[in-house]
Parts: structure tokens; sequence; C-alpha cells
């Protein structure tokens, strides 16, 4: 499948361009559809158990905002389930699992995910694991903010956008990634490993612009979580 699965959540968002094509498949998930409200944004799904549009500040139905979101939810769950799925509250899958699960069963392998990064912190771990499992079921998923992406990468080659320049971290998710290889960046390795109670790959830089040198990662073994920090860089810690 060419789409893409996109994804509003209810983490902080900050407003950025959402390239959105004829043939993407987009879901609010639970309170992200205020953020796709706000953007002028119609999603084709609307899911989650809806617990958090508490926190909005956009549900009172005495404001115009509020009266909005109301009329808005009850138009989706009149559209039927291929439009509205609402999740119970008490579930094994959090409503981002939920939501790209039902993407995978149908045929998409490639998510953005915004609105996914700030707010909780156990919400942050339970989103880069929910990409964890993107990578297993044969997809890739980022999570993008305004200037970080995130995203999980396996075994095999990843070649950075050509266009990128910031800093890269590439962290373990597994015990140990092996036979890492970091090739176009500040600090270069060959055949290395990553482990889980050491934090090595923090903090990489790409290369000054018109280098000539491209930016590739390979991985032997493991899930490696990789964070693209757009303009950062020299700030280590």
């Amino acid at each position: 499948m060419s789409g893409r699965c996109i994804m509003m959540c209810a983490g902080e968002y900050h407003p950025m361009e959402i390239d959105i094509r004829q043939d993407d498949f987009v879901v609010a998930v639970d309170g992200g559809l205020v953020h796709l409200l706000e953007a002028g944004i119609e999603p084709d799904l609307l899911l989650g158990d809806f617990d958090s549009l508490e926190d909005t500040g956009f549900t009172g139905n005495n404001d115009s905002g509020g009266k909005i979101l109301s009329e808005t939810i009850a138009r989706y769950r009149a559209m039927g389930p291929d439009h509205f799925l609402q999740l119970p509250v008490a579930k094994d899958d959090t409503d981002t699992m939920a939501a790209v699960k039902l993407g995978l069963e149908k045929g998409y392998r490639e998510f953005l995910i915004y609105g996914a990064m700030g707010g909780r912190t156990d919400h942050l771990m339970a989103n880069i694991q929910t990409m964890v499992f993107v990578l297993h079921n044969g997809g890739r998923a980022w999570m993008l903010d305004r200037q970080t992406g995130m995203t999980v990468i396996g075994p095999g080659e990843f070649r950075l956008p050509a266009d990128f320049e910031g800093t890269v971290s590439l962290f373990a998710m597994d015990g140990c990634l092996e036979h890492v290889t970091i090739r176009g960046l500040k600090y270069e390795v060959e055949d290395a490993e990553i482990r889980n109670d050491y934090p090595l790959g923090c903090s990489n830089e790409t290369l000054a612009s018109g280098s000539g040198a491209e930016a590739v990662i390979s991985i032997g073994k493991g899930a490696g979580l990789l964070i693209l920090t757009e303009g950062l860089k020299n700030r280590h810690h």
C-alpha cells in the first residue's frame, strides 16, 4: 500500500506543516482530535476511549470550541464503525497501540505520529514501544514534532534524509545493538556494540553542509531508537 497512516495523538503538539496525501489514512487518536480541528484537518477515523478529552480545555458545551468538539464527535459516531471506534477505558492496548494495530490490519506500513512526545513520560515510553511493535510487524513509524523526529530501526541499513542537519542519537531498545556501523557523521564506528545500559550513541552530529558525506547507520542485530534533532549541535552532556 502506497499510502501512509497519519495519527494525531493527545499529547503536547507544536503546530507544524502536515503533508497529507490523497491516499493517506488520517486517524484522530482520542484527544488528538482537538489538534486536528485547530489545524483544520478532517480525520478519516476518530478512535479512542476519550478519557483525555477532559484535559484539553476544549470540551465544555458552553463555549464555541466545546460545542464544535461535541458536534464533531456526534457526527463521526453517526457515520458508523468505519469512521468512529470507541474503546473501553480499561484495556491492554493504549489508544495509540490500538490505532497502530488497525492501521497494520488495513495494510499500512508507514506511520507518522504527531502529538505523541510531550506531556506524560509514561505515555512517551509506551509510544516508543509501539514503534518497536511496528518494526516487528514489518513497518516503520516516526514520531514527529517541530524540531525532533524519532523512529525505531532494526537490522539493515538506514540512510539519514539528505537535507537533515543536526544531532543524531541512537539508543538500544534491546539488550544490545550488535554490528553497528556509522558513517558520514562526526563520530564514526565500525562493527560496534551499543548496549542499553550505556548511552554510547548519544549526541552524534551531521557533518558540515556540503561535505558530500552521506550519513548511513547499519545494524546487524537488535532494535534501536533513532532520534534526530534538527539544527541542534555541539551541546554534549
